[in-house]
Formats: structure tokens, sequence, C-alpha cells
């Protein structure tokens, strides 16, 4: 998911993304709190994990109230305004979805993302409770 997003943010692939502004911020939002997450699974640094499932559920269900609410449900209390999509050279992408009046549509480089965020967090999830249950049963049967 790390490099995909370096990727979609940094290398012109028209029209799969549409890199309209600069994404470093953006980039920078992304892979350094995933990296250090990545480090933390790497060395079991178990509450440093935990803080990683969390982040990836977040991230995920952001990705879900910026893209999907606004494409399934239309204008909502959150979403009044979908200035960001064209602002954003979105209207331009590829997209394999129908169009829903002038809802914006998430476009495939977006559903590829998600289907990687959701990996992250179904991965990161199963790996944070196999190493808990793991040092429970340690706990449980001591050694000697």
């Amino acid at each position: 998911m790390i490099l995909y997003f370096v990727i979609i943010n940094h290398v012109d692939l028209y029209p799969w993304n549409n890199l309209v502004v600069p994404q470093l911020s953006s980039t920078l939002a992304g892979i350094i709190p995933f990296s250090i997450y990545l480090i933390a699974f790497r060395k079991r640094i178990q509450w440093l994990m935990l803080i990683g499932v969390v982040h990836s559920y977040v991230w995920l269900g952001l990705q879900v109230r910026q893209w999907w609410i606004p494409y399934l449900f239309g204008p909502t209390p959150i979403h009044q305004d979908f200035s960001w999509y064209t602002d954003h050279g979105y209207r331009e992408t590829l997209k394999f979805l129908p169009a829903v009046g002038n809802r914006p549509v998430p476009d495939a480089e977006h559903i590829v993302q998600q289907l990687l965020s959701l990996a992250v967090v179904i991965t990161s999830t199963a790996a944070y409770r196999q190493i808990r249950r793991g040092e429970q049963i340690g706990r449980a049967c001591p050694s000697g």
C-alpha cells in the first residue's frame, strides 16, 4: 500500500491518476505513520502495533467517507460541496462504476488504494491478534 500510494501521488499515470497539484504533504501523511507501524510489526512493539491497527481502520474509514458516501448517497450534511472532485481532476480519471447524477464516482486509482487499505486492515488486525494470542498462551503455560 505504501509503495502504491507513493507512485500514484508522484508518477503521472494519466488516466489512472491526474496529478493536478503536487502531493507531497498527502504522501508524507500516509507513508510516515504506516512506515512506523511496519517497523512496529517487525519488532513486535505491541502498543505501537495497536495504534497502527486503529489508524488503519481510520484511514480506510476516511476513504469510505470521501468517496463512497457521496457516490452512494449524494449530498449529505458532511458532503454539501463536491468541488474537491473537479478541482483535483478526478472527473478525468479512469472509472468502471456508472455515474449517478452529478455525484463523485470512485475512480479505479482510489478503488485499488481502498482495496489495499482493506488488506492492511485485515492483515494488521490478524497479525496483532495472533501476536497477542501467542503472548497470552506463553503466560498461561510457564516454561520450566
